[in-house]
């Protein structure tokens, strides 16, 4: 096909039909997760962008008692609860212009804005991705991050210290099965698959590698993400296994437009409305490591 003034050489040759099927080739892009797996409160905040979320606390006394098999009768006593306010208050956005000519040459067929439309969203997903994640794979307060961690960022994460993390879930009553591990893949491959008993019939009493790689660890399975966070931007690399409940967020969208403009363009943005919260600070530790991302 013959270019155009002011349209570089093969700039569209990956989208020009004649050239590729009407499926355009997608980008490689980075598994989201955590977006599936943590309480998504986007259904309550439909009509609003605060859901108040209770929570029951434990004090030790169990309220369930005897029932008189006379009267039926069953005493009431004062649940101890608290309120978290989970606010919908971030806005993320990505966009890109589209020529009149540009549109002429790789526009025709429907399949190829979508195509930018799946781009530009997976990019303000991501943006979700990484905000609960930070939850998981930051230092902070109990207010905004897991409180418990185990491990250094000068060492690498042993089966010691894979062993004490489930210790502190289980003194913290969180149930494993329901957990999941978050993992950066280098810490996976350097640490967790150098540790021989993982993989070892003769230490470990099976093999738990029985087709040469896992995705469970002791039980629980294992997620590897490139969006875990660097130990506060220094060495180091956080890792975590935690429970579901323990971060909620709430999100409007990836939602998609495309934005006629007075010049001879069309602009398509993306965005997304999201809010996060920690709820429980306790349902989880954080795997600290040194390999770096």
């Amino acid at each position: 096909m013959a270019e155009g003034a002011g349209l570089a050489p093969n700039k569209y040759d990956f989208l020009r039909p004649e050239l590729w099927t009407p499926r355009v080739s997608r980008f490689f892009k980075s598994k989201l997760y955590a977006a599936n797996f943590f309480k998504d409160y986007s259904s309550d905040v439909m009509n609003a962008d605060v859901v108040h979320i209770p929570k029951f606390m434990d004090t030790g006394t169990n309220p369930a008692g005897d029932i008189a098999t006379t009267n039926g009768d069953v005493t009431a006593v004062s649940v101890a609860q608290s309120t978290t306010a989970l606010t919908v208050n971030r806005w993320k956005g990505a966009a890109t212009y589209i020529t009149k000519f540009e549109q002429r040459e790789i526009m025709a067929r429907p399949a190829a804005i979508d195509e930018y439309a799946s781009y530009l969203g997976y990019k303000c997903a991501q943006r979700v991705e990484a905000a609960l994640l930070a939850h998981i794979s930051q230092s902070g307060s109990g207010l905004d991050a897991l409180t418990s961690s185990v491990g250094w960022s000068s060492s690498a994460i042993g089966s010691t210290q894979v062993e004490e993390a489930f210790g502190i879930l289980d003194s913290n009553s969180v149930p494993k099965e329901e957990c999941r591990i978050f993992m950066q893949p280098k810490v996976y491959w350097k640490d967790i698959m150098s540790i021989q008993k993982y993989y070892d019939a003769s230490q470990f009493g099976r093999a738990t590698l029985p087709f040469g790689v896992h995705d469970v660890l002791y039980g629980v399975p294992v997620t590897l993400t490139n969006n875990m966070a660097a130990k506060n931007g220094l060495t180091g690399t956080y890792s975590a296994i935690v429970h579901p409940g323990a971060v909620a967020f709430a999100k409007y969208g990836p939602d998609f437009v495309a934005k006629e403009g007075e010049h001879l363009r069309k602009k398509l943005i993306a965005d997304v409305m999201y809010g996060d919260k920690i709820l429980q600070p306790t349902w989880g530790v954080k795997l600290i490591s040194s390999a770096s991302l």
